[in-house]
């Protein structure tokens, strides 16, 4: 076999060009902290081999979504990744504080109204071992992506889902970082089993939540019951659903809304309705779980209705939302 060709810095952007794939056709814009500078071209990605956010998964992110220009929860998504950053004892690079305005550049350069954006803090370069106090300081990174919804059929149907065959992940659940090892399983599972999603269990027998969702159910009393937030990760699409959900109870709809836990054992017996919420897709009923219908088999009253009311929070100026035009 010949030697392979030696990248350089003279000719690394004429190979890059070259490296075109299919998925890159949904990448809009990268910037990175290292650069100090956006990127468009997504052959000229990269993430140094030595941060180590990429070789230990050490380092905490957040996803929310910009419909119409309006970025969605945008203040919530922040918050949480400041608590999960100082839960690892990561600084926030200085960068982080820029992020609206950094924001407001990637929507102009991107040119879509709708998107997704990423952010991501990381321990930072420096070497290759476990120990963090090798890294020479944090690094932020922000990638936006098209935003990519269901079709509506899936709606109207519902999804299929599964229970993980092991438990979910508990020391760590209230932290949303990069080291996603579990939900990567928990994912593969549900592929494996020809369903749509997987939920897990803990070791307590609890309901829990997905590897990039919060599961909800309905109860047959009316109860609309999400894990306790000991036990889950706390969702921001979770929380908006939770807050719709309180003034349901006002309208009767439901005779409750709020944390309580759902014991696998006694699943079947109490569950109603259920449902999925995550940035990508608000509020998706389940219809199918572990081969069995839930409730009738259709998407629920309650589902339904959240999902109106979550959708109509970013279709418009609010309280949750923010203006990305300058």
């Amino acid at each position: 076999m010949p030697d392979r060709p030696i990248l350089t810095a003279e000719n690394f952007a004429a190979v890059s060009r070259s490296w075109r794939r299919d998925y890159h056709r949904d990448y809009l814009v990268m910037y990175s902290s290292v650069w100090g500078a956006f990127c468009a071209e997504p052959g000229l990605w990269g993430l140094p081999p030595d941060d180590h956010m990429a070789h230990r998964g050490d380092g905490v992110f957040e996803s929310f979504k910009c419909v119409g220009g309006r970025a969605y929860c945008l203040e919530e998504h922040l918050t949480r990744l400041r608590a999960s950053a100082s839960a690892l004892g990561i600084a926030l690079p200085r960068d982080f504080a820029e992020t609206l305005p950094l924001l407001r550049q990637a929507y102009r350069l991107g040119g879509e109204e709708d998107f997704v954006c990423r952010i991501c803090v990381s321990r930072g370069p420096g070497s290759f071992t476990v120990n963090p106090y090798d890294s020479a300081g944090p690094e932020y990174y922000l990638v936006t992506l098209k935003l990519s919804r269901p079709a509506p059929e899936a709606y109207e149907r519902g999804v299929r889902l599964v229970t993980a065959p092991f438990p979910a992940k508990s020391e760590f659940a209230g932290i949303k970082s990069c080291d996603y090892l579990h939900n990567v399983l928990v994912k593969k599972h549900a592929r494996d089993s020809g369903a749509d999603y997987a939920v897990s269990f803990d070791s307590e027998g609890f309901l829990t939540e997905g590897p990039t969702e919060n599961i909800v159910v309905v109860t047959r009393s009316g109860d609309l019951a999400v894990p306790s937030w000991k036990r889950i990760l706390k969702g921001v699409t979770l929380s908006r659903v939770l807050d719709n959900a309180r003034s349901l109870v006002a309208r009767g709809m439901l005779k409750s809304a709020g944390n309580l836990d759902v014991a696998r054992d006694r699943l079947w017996d109490v569950m109603e309705e259920a449902f999925l919420t995550t940035t990508s897709f608000d509020v998706m009923p389940v219809t199918e779980w572990d081969g069995r219908p839930v409730g009738t088999g259709s998407p629920g009253p309650v589902a339904r209705e959240l999902l109106r009311l979550t959708a109509a929070e970013y279709a418009s100026d609010g309280p949750y939302t923010t203006r990305l035009r300058d």
